[in-house]
Parts: structure tokens; C-alpha cells; sequence
């Protein structure tokens, strides 16, 4: 008879040789995955690749990757195919494919190794006469995985909410009306007049929005009661909100807020989208719909997706999005890019339950955005019924007697557009009412509604509250030398520059960024990534002091925070441009300044500006005490004349920069017509045919010409020369030696601080 030792070792041996076998079994198993068919590249699960900091992934915005994906190539026909892998991977494909999968278990669990109490069995089990004992190092090793898991398990458990150990019972409570809101988001007692849902309340919450503003009071029960709207606010009045809200109201009584159907289902959801939203700059694109996703995101709530829909990005992943979108944002030359090509889409265009014009006086301005017309001739086309259930006795359906037209702007008068520079004679204050607006407003758009709800929150004033306006009167050629002074006065303050020129642009930022100012540039042929970077530069809460240098595309509707203060580089060349632009400062009820650089040229413009403008207001201003509504601002000229070295040696570095690279783009433009004429081209002999004539340019042209000969050692002094200038504090007749003299800042200086100027200096919008 054996020992029993041996028994024991053969037994253990033969248990080991079984788990083993039918654990190898299983991950085999797990392996191969369900058997899904082929799935075509669009219908993958695409996920999208966070991105921390947009600067050091220059050229990757917006990048996607896969996962769980076998990709097989068919040895006969040559033809790539993609499989998926894993049960999740196909769950999520099931979603947003027309492809039919089959039916996949949901309930089985994946095998995730041996519990604790189990390894323990197995490791204190006994051992035979040749197991090798388990060493101290292995020991450490098992705990150290202990504790591993241990701390995802507690990772895991803290990031995943609350919730009973019913889920029925949250879906039962949500739909009874009951408040999930948390109180320590924010009390929202004040939205409760307007009838919203728990859903939305809860989101509000989470937001931050304690109560609603005046356009959003007025605005939202008119939608929910299906009427047409024409609102009218001041800029940074939560407009955005005003229509979001129903919308979301409207999107929760329907099956999909219910029921998330392509969950439900495994299947792609086949209905059309739920609303349009016109935008006429991408980066107001891209914010409304970073605006309504944060409203409609709410934990608990069915799927909701906002497709954007803005040049410059990949076409095929936003038709991608369209497949499953609720809400479409987008700029009308990209969206009509994309609907045009395709009937079904047409079709499901016209079936949208609202339509939203955002900036409707922009947008529908005489001239521009010739899409927009298409896109609502699209809308107002009457089509044959396909469902049963649609049809009616005559068998066509009309799709605008079901849509719902909202329009929203901060302006509407006709006569704010009109251009202020020139010899025309000046209309005064001769400003469209409600009766000229909405028949303005009937022309271009057709409404459900005979009268449309025209809600104008603020009828007397076209700027916030909050605002001051000043005037800063310069030279025409010293507006660089007075801006580089206005920055310096208003330290640690984020700014916001425009001008009227993509060119202007292009100096300025250089310009500023030699004298060590952050300046970030945007405007229209940029590349849409670099003016998605350049905003969020901007915007970010580690820059507080920094400075965006931008043309009219920035003007409407972007709610960048914190943004203190506006400079108009140039006159805007119509009166609402200028609304628009100082309305991004002073936003939310906040205060801001808004400063306008008047060269003698721009004086006849400035005063029509103030007319037509402030028409109203002057016949208010007994009432409310405020006599003057842009102050002129008097620069003190100690501190002009002591900045102008700096200035000249950084527009000197600048120009060079710019006109060797403007060389050498003509110089390839040149070479390229050149080349395609089939003649050669002698840059030295073009260049002397353009010396000898003479007229308008040449002067401009030999300035160019002198500043691209700098040698890089000239240009090398320059910047050493600049470099010490900006070293020392502009001394404005004062000394850090003798304090008990006055006008030191003691307090700067036992703080260590260290600002551009020694001694007080007055003359900014805060002094008045």
C-alpha cells in the first residue's frame, strides 16, 4: 500500500491538472469571443482619445481609436475585413450598426481569476516531498497584488454613484417627479414657476444656475406652449439656455428620453433628428454644443448625443455622428455640404421639431451665407407621405406645420448694420421697433405661427449693464504705441483685441509676444485647430493676463470666462459689430470695461457710433443718473513717451519677420504661375521691373524691402537692446530708496512684487 503522502501528492497533481485544463478551456473560449459577422469601418466602436493639453498634441484634435478589433484579410478575393473581439466591444457596435450582429449574452460574466479565500485554499494545502516551499519574495509579491486589487477595488466603488440596490426603484422615483437633484449642487427654487422636470432641475443644479435670467423667464413658457419666438437679449443673457431648456423638455416626453431604444434594441435608432441649430462661426458651433451636451448629460438619463457639424474638421466622422444625433449644430456651409449629397438626409432634415436661428441678424444679413437660404428652402418643402401614418387625405405632408422657429440675437435693428465709416449722412437714432423688426424678420423666415411671441427683455439699451465704455483719441500712426500703454495699465487682466483685418492681426501678435505679453492669435484662415487652440490657450484658468488678438469672428456669441476687459483696435465698420464686441465682457451680469482707440480719421464714425447706439439711452440717462456713456480716457504722457523705445525696437523685429516671410510666399506663388506659364522667372530681374515703377505702394513696398536686409546679428541686437529695456521699471521721477517721498506702492514692494511701473500711474476705466 502507498503512503499516504504519495496519495496526497498524486490527488493534488490530479486536481491542479484539471483546473487547469478547464481554466485554459475557458480563456480559450474567452478568446475567440462571440461569433460576430464582418463590420464595416464606420460602424465600428469608435472612441474618442482624450486629449490633456491641445499644444502638445499639435495636429491630433479629434482622434479616434479602436479596440477589441481583428482586422483579416480574405487570402482569395484580397479583401480587409474587421471583426470584433469582445462581447462590450460588440454591445457598443450594436448601438450605432445596421449591421445585425446576433443576439449576444449580457448576463454571462467574464473569468477574473481566483478569489482570496480560494488562493488560500490552494496555497496552504500540503505540500509533497518534492513541491518546492514558496519563497519570501513570492509572498511579497502576492501581497503586493492584494493591495493592488484592494485599491481598484476601492478606485471602482468611489467612482461609480450611489444607487439602491433596486434600479427600478431610481427609474421609478426619477419618473414620479421626485427631485434628484443633490443640495449640495445649488439650490434651484427659483426655476420651479416654469413647470421643469426633475431631470432638467437636476441639471441646472449641477451647473450652477440658481435662477433664470430675464430672456429665459420670458422665453421658455412661450416654447413649451408651442408658439414661434423672436427673442431678444443683451449679450451674455443665457439665450443659449432659453431654447435648450424646452428643447430638453420636449426631448424627455418623448420615447427616446424614456426608453434609449438603440440600448433597448441592439439596433441603430432610425429616427430623424430633433432640432437644427444655425451658428454663423464655428467657434459659436462648438461652444452651443458644448453647452447643450453639459445640459442634457444628466446621470441616469437616456443617451443623448449633439452632432457639430463646422469646417475644418473631418467630414466622415461628423456624418458618422448624424446617424444617431438628437440635436444638430452646425454652420451652414458645412452643413449644407453634407445634406446636399445625400436625399435620406433631406429627408430627415425636414422633419425636425425645432428649428433655431442663433445670431438671426447675422445670418440673415443681405449677402452672406448663401447656404442659408437653401437650408430653408430645404425646411419649407412640402413631400409625399411614405408612412401609412402620415398620410393624409391629400397624401402630402407638411412638415412646417409641426416645426416649431426660434430666433435669438442680441441685435435686430436694420439700422445698426449699416456702415459707419464714410461720407453718408448719419440716420441718427431712427432705430427699428417691434413692429419693423418682426416684419424684418417675416421676409426672411417662414413661421408656424401668423405672429410670432417677440420677447425683448431690454428695449431701451443695447449694452449690459455692467459695462463701462471709454475712448482712448491717438494718432493714426501711435495706435500700437497706445495699446502696448492700455495693456500695461490694466495689469493681470485677460483681454480681448479686434481689428478689422486679418493683416493687422498677423502684426499685432508678434508685435505683443516680443515685449513678453501673451498674445494668441484668430481669425478666419487659420487652420480650425489652431483656432480651437488658440481659444483654449486663452480661456485657460492658468493664464489669467492673457491677451486674444482677433478679427469680427470672434465678436458674437463665444462666453469665454473672465474676460475683463475689450479694446477696439479699430472703429468697427457697423454699429452692432460693436455691441457684439463688447459683449463679450460684461457677461452674466458682470462687470467689464470696453475701450475704443480713435485715431482723428475715425472721430466722424465714432460719433455715429455713440448715436446710434446710445440713442435711447440719452433720452433715459435723467433717470438713471449716467450723463456720459463712453468716457474719454487721458493716458498720462510720462508714460506714453517712456514705452516708446520698447515699441519701436518690437515693431522694427516684427516687420522684419513678416516681410521676409510675405518675400518669400510671393516668391513661390511667382515661381508656381511661372512654372505653369512655362516661362523662367528671375527673381532679381522682376524685382528691378518693380523698382522702376512708381504710384500708390511704393513706399509701403521700400519699407519691406528695408526691413527683410536685416542680418540675423542685426536683428539679434535688436532683440538684446528690447530685452533690456524690458528688464528695468519704467521710472516715472521716483526711487525705491527714498519711500517716505510718496507715490511708492510700500506694499509692492514688501510683497516682493514687481510691476511694470515704479509709482502709482492713474488713467484707466476704474479711475472714473
Amino acid at each position: 500500500m502507498a503512503p499516504i503522502e504519495k496519495k496526497r501528492h498524486r490527488d493534488l497533481a490530479a486536481f491542479k491538472a484539471k483546473k487547469r485544463q478547464r481554466l485554459d478551456q475557458e480563456s480559450s473560449d474567452s478568446r475567440k469571443g462571440p461569433k460576430v459577422g464582418a463590420v464595416g469601418l464606420d460602424k465600428l466602436p469608435w472612441n474618442e482619445v482624450a486629449v490633456d493639453r491641445l499644444d502638445d498634441a499639435e495636429g491630433f484634435f479629434g482622434l479616434e481609436e479602436l479596440s477589441d478589433v481583428d482586422v483579416v484579410r480574405d487570402p482569395t478575393l484580397g479583401k480587409v475585413e474587421y471583426k470584433l473581439l469582445s462581447n462590450k466591444s460588440a454591445s457598443l457596435t450594436n448601438q450605432y450598426s445596421t449591421v445585425t450582429c446576433g443576439t449576444v449574452g449580457t448576463d454571462e460574466q467574464e473569468w477574473e481569476g481566483f478569489d482570496e479565500k480560494e488562493s488560500e485554499k490552494y496555497v496552504d494545502a500540503p505540500r509533497s516531498e518534492g513541491t518546492v516551499p514558496v519563497g519570501k519574495d513570492n509572498r511579497k509579491s502576492k501581497k503586493e497584488r492584494r493591495k493592488q486589487e484592494e485599491k481598484k477595488q476601492k478606485k471602482r466603488a468611489a467612482s461609480q454613484p450611489n444607487v439602491s440596490k433596486n434600479a427600478f426603484e431610481v427609474l421609478g422615483t426619477a419618473n414620479e417627479g421626485e427631485d434628484v437633484a443633490d443640495d449640495d449642487e445649488g439650490d434651484v427654487s427659483a426655476w420651479n414657476p416654469l413647470n421643469l422636470s426633475s431631470r432638467t432641475l437636476s441639471s441646472l443644479a449641477r451647473m450652477k444656475f440658481s435662477q433664470p435670467t430675464a430672456i429665459q423667464q420670458s422665453a421658455i413658457p412661450e416654447i413649451l406652449g408651442g408658439h414661434d419666438v423672436i427673442g431678444k437679449a443683451p449679450t451674455g443673457s443665457g439665450k443659449t439656455l432659453a431654447f435648450g431648456i424646452p428643447i430638453y423638455e420636449h426631448y424627455l416626453k418623448t420615447i427616446r428620453g424614456q426608453v434609449p431604444s438603440a440600448e433597448a434594441d441592439g439596433k441603430e435608432r432610425q429616427q430623424p433628428p430633433m432640432a437644427l441649430v444655425l451658428s454663423p462661426t464655428r467657434e459659436l458651433a462648438h461652444q452651443l454644443s458644448a453647452h447643450l451636451t453639459d445640459l442634457c448629460s444628466n446621470p441616469g438619463s437616456a443617451h443623448f448625443s449633439v452632432a457639430t457639424l463646422t469646417g475644418g474638421l473631418s467630414v466622415h466622422k461628423q456624418q458618422r455622428q448624424l446617424a444617431h444625433a438628437d440635436i444638430i449644430v452646425g454652420t451652414p456651409g458645412r452643413l449644407w455640404e453634407v445634406f446636399s449629397g445625400s436625399q435620406d438626409l433631406l429627408d430627415s432634415l425636414r422633419r425636425i421639431k425645432f428649428l433655431v436661428v442663433d445670431e438671426a441678424d447675422r445670418l440673415l444679413s443681405e449677402g452672406h451665407f448663401k447656404e442659408v437660404e437653401e437650408i430653408l428652402n430645404v425646411l419649407d418643402r412640402t413631400n409625399e407621405a411614405t408612412n401609412d401614418e402620415d398620410e393624409g387625405e391629400s397624401g402630402i405632408v407638411d412638415w412646417k406645420q409641426q416645426r416649431q422657429t426660434l430666433v435669438f440675437s442680441a441685435t435686430f435693428q436694420k439700422d445698426l448694420q449699416q456702415k459707419l465709416a464714410g461720407k453718408g449722412k448719419s440716420i441718427g437714432g431712427d432705430l427699428m421697433g417691434k413692429r419693423e423688426s418682426l416684419e424684418y424678420l417675416l421676409k426672411k423666415l417662414n413661421f408656424r405661427d401668423q405672429k410670432p411671441k417677440f420677447i425683448d427683455v431690454n428695449p431701451i439699451s443695447q449694452m449690459a449693464t455692467g459695462l463701462k465704455e471709454g475712448i482712448v483719441e491717438c494718432g493714426g500712426t501711435e495706435k500700437d504705441l497706445y495699446l502696448y500703454s492700455t495693456l500695461l495699465l490694466h495689469p493681470h487682466t485677460r483681454t480681448l483685441i479686434f481689428t478689422n483685418s486679418i493683416t493687422s492681426v498677423r502684426r499685432l501678435t508678434p508685435f505683443l509676444q516680443n515685449l513678453t505679453l501673451p498674445a494668441y492669435p484668430l481669425h478666419s484662415q487659420m487652420p480650425q485647430k489652431a483656432r480651437l487652440r488658440s481659444v483654449e490657450r486663452f480661456s485657460s484658468a492658468s493664464s489669467p493676463s492673457s491677451i486674444l488678438i482677433a478679427t469680427d469672428v470672434a465678436a458674437r456669441g463665444l462666453d469665454i470666462p473672465s474676460v475683463q476687459l475689450v479694446l477696439h483696435y479699430h472703429l468697427p465698420r457697423a454699429a452692432d459689430m460693436y455691441v457684439h464686441r463688447s459683449g463679450r465682457t460684461a457677461r452674466a451680469e458682470k462687470s467689464g470695461s470696453s475701450i475704443l482707440l480713435c485715431s482723428p480719421e475715425e472721430v466722424q464714425g465714432m460719433r455715429r457710433l455713440i448715436a446710434k447706439v446710445h440713442a435711447r439711452n440719452a433720452s433715459e440717462h435723467n433717470s438713471n443718473g449716467k450723463k456720459f456713456f463712453m468716457q474719454t480716457l487721458d493716458l498720462d504722457t510720462r508714460v506714453v513717451s517712456r514705452l516708446k523705445p520698447r515699441v519701436v525696437l518690437s515693431k522694427r523685429i516684427s516687420d522684419a519677420a513678416l516681410a521676409k516671410e510675405k518675400k518669400g510666399h510671393e516668391d513661390n506663388w511667382l515661381k508656381t504661375a511661372a512654372e505653369d506659364l512655362g516661362v523662367d522667372y528671375d527673381s532679381e530681374e522682376f524685382a528691378a521691373g518693380e523698382a522702376s515703377k512708381k504710384g500708390r505702394g511704393q513706399g509701403r513696398k521700400g519699407k519691406e524691402k528695408e526691413a527683410r536686409g536685416l542680418t540675423k546679428g542685426e536683428l539679434g541686437a535688436l532683440r538684446g537692446e528690447l530685452k533690456g529695456l524690458l528688464s528695468q521699471r519704467v521710472n516715472l521721477g521716483l526711487s525705491e530708496k527714498y519711500l517716505t517721498a510718496g507715490g511708492v506702492d510700500v506694499d509692492e514692494l514688501l510683497n516682493g512684487e514687481r510691476g511694470e511701473f515704479l509709482g502709482r500711474v492713474e488713467g484707466g476705466l476704474d479711475d472714473i
